[in-house]
């Protein structure tokens, strides 16, 4: 990693987010030319090339070698992690309907470790980039917050469109959304005139962490500890709370290494009765 990319690594908010979210944002800082070039070259590509897609356009290899990309991937994957062989262009036409919820597919031979699902660690992140400016009617990326934690299948609420506090992804040209692996996730239907690009890659962590990888400062371990028990994302039942936040404060550990937070059972019951939602 150069002492540029140093500069670009994440704080311990960034990271806290990350862990409570499951997802990132980055825009590097490329001038509006370069993804509008981006866009053309990829409309212009008679069939999708699958895996080869960096060599049919060689610009996008300028994107991961930004040092504000390879900070953000150095605090979630250690300073040695892999692109996987496996990336795809998502091309999302006018007329296109909406997926399902799912998190993707775990029968990829590219994945280092064929770890499963992880819901309290970050070996693999998903990173998609859009050459284009994203609008709510051109199929955007929706997520759901928080969903990475889940441990049931999103096969079961698969019939659901909608989740009260569901992401729709709308992001400026340039823009890469990064994600757990195991974040709950589904492209939207394309309303509009205009295709949507997207190009989706896997990356991954080569070694588990023995200090953390991001700007860290363990003055704020206190406070970052009560933003893992306290800080919202996805709805859940209350039963569901204390697991969620163990789950939040094992991942953090699990990335932090020897800069551990000491999670701590307290009574989330007592108290003032809870409110209806209005």
């Amino acid at each position: 990693m150069t002492s540029l990319a140093v500069d670009y690594l994440l704080t311990d908010d960034q990271v806290a987010d990350f862990v409570i979210s499951g997802y990132h944002i980055v825009k590097p800082s490329f001038g509006p030319e370069f993804h509008s070039n981006v866009y053309s070259k990829l409309q212009s590509l008679s069939m999708n090339p699958g895996d080869e897609i960096n060599k049919a356009v060689p610009a996008l290899d300028q994107i991961y070698a930004h040092p504000s990309v390879v900070g953000a991937l150095t605090s979630l994957l250690g300073d040695a992690y892999v692109m996987a062989a496996h990336r795809h262009c998502h091309r999302n036409h006018p007329g296109t309907r909406s997926q399902m919820w799912h998190q993707d597919n775990l029968n990829i031979p590219m994945l280092i470790d064929g770890h499963g699902r992880v819901p309290d660690h970050v070996r693999s992140v998903l990173v998609m980039y859009y050459p284009q400016d994203v609008e709510a009617n051109m199929g955007p990326t929706a997520l759901i917050p928080g969903s990475h934690l889940f441990t049931s299948s999103p096969d079961r609420n698969a019939s659901q469109g909608n989740f009260r506090d569901q992401i729709i992804a709308t992001l400026d040209a340039g823009s890469l959304l990064i994600l757990h692996y195991d974040i709950w996730h589904a492209g939207t239907a394309n309303t509009s005139d205009k295709v949507r690009y997207m190009v989706k890659y896997l990356f991954e962590r080569s070694s588990e962490p023995e200090d953390p990888s991001w700007n860290h400062d363990p003055l704020q371990d206190t406070r970052i500890l009560d933003r893992l028990e306290k800080d919202e994302a996805a709805a859940l039942q209350r039963s569901l709370i204390s697991k969620r936040n163990y789950l939040r404060t094992k991942m953090w550990n699990n990335l932090a290494g020897s800069a551990q937070l000491e999670y701590e059972y307290r009574d989330k019951w007592a108290g003032a009765w809870p409110q209806p939602v209005e």
